[in-house]
C-alpha cells in the first residue's frame, strides 16, 4: 500500500506538543547548567532561574504527557488484564477508558477554575521576570485537552481509517 507524503505544515502541528516540551527540556538544561556555574563559579548566581525553570518544567510535563498519551508510553500493568478472556479484555479496555476520560475531564474543568479563580482574578505577575502566574499554569487545561484528543484518536482513529499516518510512524488496522 503507497502511502501520502503528509504536509510539513501539519506534521509541524500535530508534534507541537512534542516541540514545546522539548524546548522546555533544552531551556531548562540550559538555564540549570548556567545556574550552576553562575552560582558555584562565578559566584554570581542568576536571579531568574528558578523562575524560568519552574516555568519549563511545568509546560514540559503537560506537554510531554500528551505525546506519551498519543505515543502509548505512559506507564501501564496489563499482565491481569492480559490473563483474562479476549472478550473481558475488550471490556475492561472500554471501562478503562471511560476512568481516563473521566479523570482527564474532571482535571481539565478542575485546572482550568484553578487557573481563572487564584491566577486569572489577581493577574499575579512572577516576582523577578514579572510573568503572568497564567502563562506559567495555565498550560495545565490545554495540556488537558491534548491529552484527551491524544488518547483517543490515537486508540480509536484506526478503527475507522485503513492507515492513520501519525507523527511517530503509521499505524494499521486491518
Amino acid at each position: 500500500m503507497e502511502s501520502k507524503k503528509a504536509n510539513p505544515l501539519v506534521k509541524t502541528i500535530c508534534n507541537l506538543d512534542l516541540i514545546i516540551a522539548c524546548i522546555a527540556l533544552i531551556v531548562l538544561t540550559l538555564i540549570t547548567v548556567a545556574g550552576v556555574f553562575k552560582r558555584y563559579i562565578v559566584k554570581d548566581p542568576i536571579l531568574w532561574q528558578e523562575e524560568v525553570a519552574a516555568f519549563c518544567q511545568v509546560w514540559m510535563v503537560y506537554m510531554g504527557a500528551s505525546v506519551a498519551f498519543r505515543t502509548g508510553s505512559h506507564v501501564a500493568i496489563e499482565m491481569l488484564v492480559e490473563a483474562l478472556p479476549v472478550k473481558v479484555q475488550k471490556f475492561i479496555g472500554y471501562v478503562i477508558d471511560l476512568i481516563v476520560l473521566f479523570v482527564l475531564v474532571f482535571l481539565l474543568v478542575k485546572s482550568q477554575s484553578y487557573v481563572a479563580q487564584v491566577f486569572g482574578r489577581s493577574g499575579r505577575p512572577t516576582p523577578i521576570l514579572r510573568i503572568p502566574y497564567t502563562y506559567l499554569y495555565g498550560v495545565a487545561p490545554y495540556g488537558c485537552a491534548l491529552m484527551i484528543v491524544s488518547y483517543f484518536v490515537s486508540k480509536y482513529a484506526p478503527m475507522f481509517t485503513r492507515s492513520v499516518e501519525f507523527p511517530e510512524g503509521t499505524v494499521n488496522e486491518e
